[in-house]
């Protein structure tokens, strides 16, 4: 029982944002807000003479810790360019075949089922559907060009004029590089084709012409510079909410983090009913008066990737820790095999000299040859092409095998290309024809679960907190864990007790840490899937140890 802030008598109840106090009851947190609101949010803003503005640590955040909860300014279907293939409903954003579904009644673009809730549903469909209904023509064929479902978030956020003044101007605070993609860009003539004059021509307009007769404004703004603005607003600092559908959401104070490539915050999402309000928490341990970061790009990407995607999308140049080392924090995540000459073979690893210049030369580790930028940029890209290919082919364990082998040739065993395949071949190893448990190899078996130590070592060095990769290491670990069990299972009877307790063990554990990587991602459809498949291997792991009269915590002696 811990105590009340307020009063002093016992309480059980935390405050539901911070979940550092306790109150006995709703009315001593009314009375005690004035004094806790300060202390509540675990961040605030500071100005960095080289970083601009920032968040800062208001006290000593431990793993788990929230930071703060935000609801979003604005949300909607993600802005992705669809010229086939399945689309989101505008009322939940579910993806949906256009040709085969229903139409919302007001505005006839294409819904889920005509008794979707986000239909009527004023933060999601329910106002746009009376700008959408102002085209007069309706589509026969050419779907994906005549509902241009990228084009809707960008609605979306112009009508937070309606919300008022003080949230239009906190939604326009946002970053947007207009300075870097204004009118000569090749993304400024990008988005003027596909999303400014599909939204002038076949909404705005009629709104336009709506507003002079009726003597009524309904948006004080809809320049181009303001849509324009609006795009790069989202595109800086829109973030994709995981939750079964195709959304993407705008939060002022959690897109101002500062990035690190590795973060010490992870953030989850409520579910559209709570409208995808977001929680960001402590992945590590954060000192008061420490900058609080996340990440804008993919962890499992190697440094030169990251970078040119942070460039390209976020415009600005990452110079983190982990970017300044060759090593990627020992874990040679972008490191190529050294050839050596034509007369002596090497088997070093070519590293950047200088990981933060875009031209820098490469440099073998233990023998004198180096390699420019552009040759390494070129092997890695041309090799990426080759893994996105066969992965993307539905591979069996022997392409994917053969793959990797080719693989090794160039690139270092951990290499972030390397990964990615082994990732897949781990989760084929025990579920694929010919590789069934009761088919797969001994050595099989062990192969796969050094693969999955030797990903999780990696895991644990550039996502330490497990904010980016739970996802990632949940699966490794599981996968380790029915390793270890039906390589147990076949060799109880006959091998070493000592050295498959230890097995057990470790299977034991990994599906141990596998729930409490996964514990954010619950809600989410492919965390869910993969909880419910680990609760399944924890019930019959229970069952064959009791079965088998074996005590975990028992010493044998050989």
């Amino acid at each position: 029982m811990s105590v009340c802030s307020k009063c002093g008598k016992n309480a059980e109840t935390k405050c539901s944002a911070c979940k550092s106090i306790y109150y006995c009851s709703k009315e001593c947190q009314v009375q005690d807000w004035k004094v806790h609101k300060d202390n509540c949010r675990g961040c605030e803003y500071v100005t960095d003479p080289n970083m601009g503005r920032c968040l800062i640590a208001k006290r000593d955040l431990n793993p788990g810790d929230v930071i703060l909860m935000e609801a979003p300014i604005a949300f909607g279907p993600r802005p992705h360019l669809v010229e086939e293939g399945p689309v989101p409903c505008v009322g939940c954003c579910r993806l949906i075949m256009a040709e085969k579904s229903p139409r919302c009644e007001g505005c006839d673009w294409p819904v889920c089922h005509n008794d979707c809730v986000g239909l009527k549903d004023p933060n999601k469909h329910g106002h746009e559907c009376f700008i959408l209904r102002l085209r007069t023509h309706k589509a026969l064929d050419g779907l994906h060009e005549y509902y241009r479902q990228d084009a809707l978030f960008a609605l979306r956020c112009l009508m937070v004029q309606r919300k008022g003044i003080k949230k239009w101007m906190q939604f326009l605070s946002m970053e947007s590089h207009m300075e870097k993609r204004g009118v000569g860009t090749e993304i400024y003539k990008e988005y003027d084709d596909r999303v400014i004059n599909y939204l002038e021509e076949n909404f705005l307009k009629p709104l336009k012409r709506l507003e002079q007769d009726s003597k009524e404004p309904i948006f004080p703004d809809m320049s181009r510079e303001t849509l324009h603005k609006i795009c790069g607003i989202i595109d800086v600092n829109g973030l994709e909410v995981n939750q079964g559908a195709e959304v993407m959401g705008l939060y002022p104070i959690a897109c101002s983090m500062e990035h690190n490539c590795i973060p010490n915050t992870i953030h989850s999402f409520e579910d559209e009913f709570a409208n995808y309000r977001i929680t960001m928490r402590a992945a590590l341990p954060i000192k008061k008066g420490e900058r609080i970061t996340t990440m804008y790009t993919h962890s499992l990407w190697g440094t030169q990737a990251r970078r040119e995607h942070l460039k390209e999308t976020k415009y600005f140049s990452c110079a983190c820790e982990r970017c300044k080392d060759p090593t990627e924090m020992g874990t040679y995540l972008s490191a190529l095999r050294c050839l050596g000459s034509e007369t002596k073979p090497c088997g070093g690893n070519q590293l950047p000299l200088n990981p933060l210049d875009d031209k820098t030369e490469w440099a073998c580790d233990k023998c004198e040859i180096k390699i420019g930028n552009i040759q390494a940029s070129y092997l890695i890209n041309q090799i990426g092409d080759d893994v996105d290919q066969v992965q993307l082919s539905n591979p069996t364990v022997r392409e994917l095998d053969n793959l990797l082998s080719k693989l090794l040739t160039f690139l270092h065993p951990n290499h972030y290309h390397c990964f990615s395949v082994k990732h897949s071949l781990v989760q084929l190893f025990g579920y694929q024809q010919g590789y069934l448990p009761n088919q797969i190899s001994d050595d099989q078996l062990k192969r796969k679960a050094k693969m999955c130590r030797d990903m999780l070592d990696i895991t644990s060095k550039i996502d330490p907190g497990n904010s980016r990769l739970c996802l990632y290491t949940g699966v490794l670990l599981h996968e380790l864990h029915l390793a270890d069990v039906i390589y147990v299972k076949r060799k109880w009877d006959i091998g070493n007790k000592k050295e498959l307790l230890e097995l057990l063990k470790e299977a034991d554990e990994s599906l141990a840490k596998a729930k409490e990587v996964l514990k954010y991602e619950i809600k989410t459809m492919s965390g869910e899937k993969l909880h419910n498949l680990m609760d399944s291997s924890r019930k019959e792991f229970i069952r064959w140890t009791q079965r088998n009269k074996i005590d975990l915590n028992k010493e044998i002696v050989e």
